[in-house]
């Protein structure tokens, strides 16, 4: 091996002699074709002498070796992300992205903790270090507090005195009377016995908790802000979809090694009276100022203002950036105006006003953070397994803001440029997080190719805003379309026949749109909430999409109307929403018109569902009742079923393995068996109790149809792995406070109880 040729390919012929590779040449290289079969197993032989030293270190070892490299330091393993076995379908249904895997990072950092070890085990029992334990092992911002610390001391004058330990808190101070009952509550309070839980039991001496930020701070740069009004309007709403959702802050790492996490250093949204304190104090400061604060300042390269890369806002005009003297905090409730050069924002509703001397403005952007429980829907987000392979040939057209000769500034132009190729095979890939408000025809009637795909670069979330639906028209059933990455406020009609169309990380906008209306002027009479997904059962008098395939993947939607006689529905890890009506059905007259089948995977339906049969449903709530026509084929497992649906088989499904277990555990104990009219008197019970809740059911949100803590513990851990059911289900959540929890059993002094506080 040590004369191996470093020769990029024909390795093991380019080391014979030149005579031999001269003969082998004028017999058209029959020995080469040989030694290249050789080559490939001398190359997998190689590959594996060096892969095994790279499994002597816990850092580049692979995830088998990682148990035995943590026996040598006495570690216990905890759930890893090798665990996670959720991508064999998403492997299958699309072929075409780059992978190779295509498992969401989900926090379960086995890995580091093993790392770690004796670094965690040299600081024990140091406050600092348990909170870096609960940061490292969960992957979510953490924050401990010291509890005794908070409690009401009876002060001795000649002995320490604890001046922040006093009865009275100051009623005096916006700021310290917005913290309280939070993470960073600083008043202080009498004894509570209770054990430590999440709302209660807190203030006690041996308490410490751990309190843990399960949102993520969603980094939007360069969105461009939606007005209110027409133009000249001095109104903005800084979601580009026009709704009201607070503003977060950046996630940042704590200042040094030995120090705690400040509320600067979390994904929370941001509170007015900590946003104001930090102007005021920012206004404050003698001229020159430093041109950023602590929440708000321009991102690297903007121009006169310095960097602030730790900052969480951001705004241009036109342009022309605005500078932390010119903003103002505001509760923007009533639209008020600010001074004439002021920009006033809420951080509370993330509203945005201009003053007189800044309008008439073109476009207003803003760099800011949202808040999202995981990395579902268009994202600005790492995601480049879902991106399509650079192996797939096609043309490639570019979008963006750069004027380069080979790119288009609108996405209407490189739609242009497809048709005039003939309709050819083609990827388009947008650049940018601009609005792009263009409708969108794709005729696909005598294509040249057979796919075309309009995704976001990774790292990107361009916004979609058509005034009509995005039309596929024209008959090829062996077309397919896709959607990455792209947040599309509208919906998606195919009055022609499709053969796929695949949504992968995208969001089609729930209901069409969310933007609040104008409050000058008069509401519109209510209508029917519009599917997002809508294909015609006939296209010229013949039967169409008789070969549709929907594909879903980490994606959003509302309804979808497709007809029964379409191949079927796959979503895997997604949200389809109602919004009060059939989340699927089919375009039948009747309100309970089939559709298609459905192969479903830790995915939340909200509203009933209408199907001809279901392939597979696993890991999947149905908030609302679900009809399958034949149920004969199929099954349902480890997934929640409203009562009252008609389903396949069933294993391990909630409500009825609760109202079995409850019938069980009461005949148990009283040794009689129950009548007919007891049984159903408990099963109403456990079914009033047993039901899905959520934290937010509004999509925009922050957290929308994440799972309420008040909620069934049987759906939050019900899943095949002991995690929730539905489309967060690859976050993982049990899994990382259980993993937190066993540590803390090692780390935490003798005596002392942790509670786990979850902050959002």
């Amino acid at each position: 091996m040590e004369a191996f040729s470093t020769a990029p390919e024909h390795k093991l012929f380019n080391l014979l002699p030149a005579i031999l590779r001269e003969r082998d040449a004028a017999e058209g290289y029959p020995l080469r074709a040989l030694l290249d079969i050789m080559e490939v197993q001398a190359d997998a032989l190689e590959a594996d002498i060096e892969q095994l030293g790279r499994n002597a270190f816990v850092e580049t070892c692979e995830p088998w070796a990682i148990p035995y490299i943590g026996a040598l330091v006495g570690t216990t393993l905890l759930a890893g992300d090798s665990r996670v076995q959720d991508a064999a379908s998403a492997e299958a249904l699309f072929p075409e992205l780059e992978g190779p895997s295509f498992v969401p990072p989900v926090g379960l950092r086995s890995r580091s903790d093993t790392l770690k070890t004796v670094y965690y085990r040299r600081r024990k029992s140091v406050l600092p270090m348990l909170e870096e334990l609960a940061r490292d092992v969960t992957g979510w911002a953490a924050h401990a507090v010291e509890f005794f610390e908070l409690l009401v001391w009876s002060q001795w004058v000649r002995n320490r005195l604890r001046m922040h330990a006093v009865a009275t808190p100051d009623l005096r101070s916006p700021e310290a009377m917005d913290r309280i009952g939070g993470a960073f509550d600083a008043t202080c309070r009498s004894v509570d016995v209770r054990p430590p839980g999440q709302f209660e039991g807190w203030e006690n001496i041996p308490n410490i908790g751990f309190f843990l930020w399960r949102l993520r701070a969603l980094e939007l740069p360069g969105i461009t802000a939606r007005r209110l009004g027409g133009a000249g309007d001095f109104r903005y709403h800084i979601s580009p979809l026009g709704n009201d959702a607070p503003l977060f802050s950046r996630l940042r790492r704590e200042g040094d090694e030995a120090g705690l996490a400040t509320e600067l250093h979390v994904p929370q949204a941001i509170r007015p009276a900590k946003f104001f304190g930090d102007l005021s104090a920012y206004l404050s400061l003698s001229a020159p100022r430093p041109g950023f604060a602590a929440f708000y300042g321009a991102p690297a390269g903007m121009g006169a203002l310095p960097p602030a890369p730790e900052a969480s806002l951001f705004i241009t005009v036109d342009g022309v950036e605005v500078p932390p003297d010119d903003i103002r905090c505001r509760n923007l409730d009533g639209w008020s105006q600010p001074g004439p050069n002021q920009v006033a924002v809420d951080v509370r509703s993330g509203r945005l006003t201009l003053g007189a001397g800044r309008l008439p403005a073109g476009q207003v952007q803003a760099w800011y953070h949202q808040g999202w429980p995981g990395e579902t829907g268009g994202g600005t987000y790492a995601r480049t397994a879902w991106l399509t392979g650079e192996t797939v040939p096609a043309a490639r057209l570019t979008v963006d803001n750069s004027g380069d000769p080979g790119s288009f500034g609108t996405l209407g132009a490189a739609l242009a440029a497809w048709t005039a190729g003939g309709r050819a095979d083609t990827v388009i890939r947008i650049a940018t997080n601009d609005t792009y408000a263009e409708n969108i025809t794709l005729n696909i009637a005598g294509a040249a190719g057979r796919f075309l795909t309009l995704e976001a670069e990774d790292g990107f979330r361009p916004h979609l805003r058509p005034d009509a639906p995005i039309r596929v028209q024209g008959v090829n059933p062996d077309f397919s379309v896709t959607f990455g990455g792209l947040l599309i406020e509208g919906r998606v009609e195919i009055p022609g026949s499709l053969g796929r169309l695949a949504l992968v990380h995208s969001t089609l906008v729930p209901g069409g749109s969310i933007a609040l209306p104008d409050p000058d002027e008069a509401l519109p009479p209510p209508a029917p909430v519009p599917p997002s997904i809508r294909a015609a059962a006939q296209s010229g008098g013949e039967p169409a999409n008789t070969e549709l395939r929907i594909e879903m993947a980490f994606s959003i939607t509302g309804q979808i109307r497709v007809p029964e006689t379409s191949e079927g529905i796959f979503a895997l890890d997604c949200a389809i929403d109602g919004l009060g009506v059939a989340a699927i059905r089919g375009l039948g007259a009747g309100p309970t018109s089939p559709g298609p089948a459905v192969h479903l995977e830790r995915t939340t339906l909200r509203g009933p569902v209408f199907v001809r049969q279901i392939d597979m449903a696993t890991e999947v709530i149905f908030d609302g009742e679900v009809i399958a026509e034949r149920v004969q084929t199929g099954c349902v497992r480890f997934s929640y079923v409203a009562p009252g649906s008609q389903t396949p088989r069933r294993y391990r499904c909630q409500p009825g393995l609760a109202e079995r277990a409850e019938i069980a555990r009461i005949e148990a104990a009283t040794g009689v068996p129950l009548t007919e009219a007891e049984r159903d008197g408990l099963r109403a019970r456990v079914r009033l109790r047993l039901r899905p809740e959520y934290t937010s059911e509004t999509y925009g949100t922050p957290a929308w149809l994440q799972l309420s803590l008040n909620g069934p513990d049987e759906i939050a851990t019900g899943a095949e792995d002991g995690s929730e059911m539905g489309a967060w289900c690859h976050l993982k959540q049990p899994q990382r406070e259980a993993n937190l929890r066993r540590r803390l059993e090692e780390y935490l002094p003798f005596g002392l109880d942790p509670g786990v506080i979850y902050a959002n």
